[in-house]
């Protein structure tokens, strides 16, 4: 299978504003209210396109009083978005009436979120699909969003995690660049400040990458045990199954099948509209929704 980004996971602090961020102004489909299943209290909200497609999901746990983050000596940084040729004048045009600052490059608009997230939108040639259906907002099909494009690695030995990678994947990297296809990348970049670093808003908890199926997973994670990488463990999500790693500059990677999806606990019409539990979660929904975190 080509090498793509499955998603990305942050941390917020405010569910509005976080919402109307990503939904309202940026258009991605509400795809999936949820709770982290670390943490039960914890609100998991994921936005996607229509289907909540793998490589189209940025992810956000929901963190009453989080604090500022501070972006040291390991981070991961920047959420890269696809839209289509030709709609850059559309999405200047958006964010000025949102009054939402950007710079612009060649194609590229780079901006930031509530949380100082920073986003680039890029386009790229690459069509929307004639069979992905848009997201029914009051963006042009023609215009929305393709999904995820890139981020960033920031650590202390960038050729450490370059390797990491290589000798896990075989990916190679040029330029401190690793293509993962045609279009979508990730950067691994030195750290300029050799601080600890502390998570809080807007800090990246990991970012995932497609693996095809079950099979394919538990190749990985026995070779994985083979090279003795730091595994965190490897688990079933009931929405994709899950291997995390701890990549040797600190950075927590995911890798995530793209299979059975978002429809295994709601119907596709109705995706994000309620709190969904996955099926080894339903019977605890009381007191799970008796115990959710109030936000502050």
């Amino acid at each position: 299978m080509t090498p793509f980004i499955h998603h990305v996971s942050l941390l917020t602090r405010h569910s509005d504003e976080n919402r109307a961020f990503y939904i309202d102004l940026l258009g991605l489909r509400h795809v999936k209210h949820t709770v982290n299943q670390e943490n039960h209290r914890m609100i998991h909200d994921y936005y996607g396109n229509y289907y909540g497609a793998p490589g189209s999901v940025i992810t956000f746990f929901i963190v009453p009083l989080l604090g500022n983050r501070y972006d040291n000596d390991h981070f991961l940084n920047t959420i890269g978005l696809k839209i289509p040729m030709g709609s850059l004048s559309f999405w200047k045009n958006r964010l000025s009436k949102a009054a939402v600052a950007y710079t612009e490059k060649p194609n590229e608009l780079h901006f930031f979120d509530k949380d100082q997230v920073e986003i680039h939108l890029v386009e790229v040639a690459q069509e929307p699909s004639e069979e992905q259906q848009p997201v029914d907002n009051n963006i042009p099909s023609s215009k929305q969003i393709l999904g995820l494009l890139s981020t960033e690695f920031h650590v202390s030995e960038p050729q450490q995690t370059i390797d990491f990678f290589g000798r896990l994947l075989d990916w190679k990297a040029h330029n401190h660049r690793i293509a993962l296809n045609q279009t979508d990348f990730i950067d691994i970049l030195p750290s300029a400040n050799q601080k600890n670093m502390r998570m809080g808003r807007g800090s990246m908890d990991h970012v995932a990458f497609a693996i095809a199926d079950d099979e394919a997973l538990d190749v990985l994670y026995e070779k994985a045990k083979m090279q003795d990488w730091q595994i965190e463990k490897i688990v079933n999500r009931g929405y994709f199954k899950s291997l995390y790693i701890r990549e040797p500059g600190g950075n927590r990677v995911e890798f995530a099948t793209v299979s059975p999806g978002f429809t295994i606990d709601e119907p596709l019409e109705r995706l994000g509209e309620q709190l969904a539990l996955p099926p080894f979660l339903a019977n605890q929904r009381a007191e799970i929704e008796k115990n959710i975190y109030e936000e502050k």
